[in-house]
């Protein structure tokens, strides 16, 4: 049996779906999450965040941190707990499956953060 390990890109990824989705810089999300702005960069590079950054980022994506923890097989679709966390659960369970291209992966990202901005903008009162 293979050891757990943080799926680093996922949880980026995660963020920055929920980060476009909100319409916040990278700055803002630093400033609700409490995590330093080094933290976010470093994640972009492929680094792990300490124990108390992953679980404030986790908090504030509203998602489990097994989400992101790969013991060797993909995770089952995620349960969201409120409707911001949408786009950042389905973008962490599409990083988990490891037979979609990364492209394709990021294709469908766009798909849903633009389809999620439409949803957003429609129930927005006139």
């Amino acid at each position: 049996m293979t050891s757990p390990h943080l799926d680093v890109a996922a949880l980026h990824a995660a963020l920055d779906v929920q980060r476009r989705s909100s319409d916040l810089t990278w700055r803002e999300v630093a400033g609700e999450t409490g995590v330093s702005a080094a933290t976010l960069s470093r994640l972009a590079q492929g680094k792990r965040p300490d124990v108390d950054g992953f679980a404030a980022l986790v908090a504030w994506l509203g998602l489990s941190a097994d989400q992101f923890l790969r013991p060797g097989g993909a995770p089952s679709l995620p349960s969201v707990d409120g409707d911001l966390s949408a786009p950042a659960a389905i973008s962490a369970f599409l990083r988990a499956r490891k037979e979609l291209p990364a492209d394709v992966v990021a294709m469908l990202e766009d798909v849903i953060a633009a389809a999620h901005e439409h949803l957003k903008a429609a129930e927005e009162p006139e």
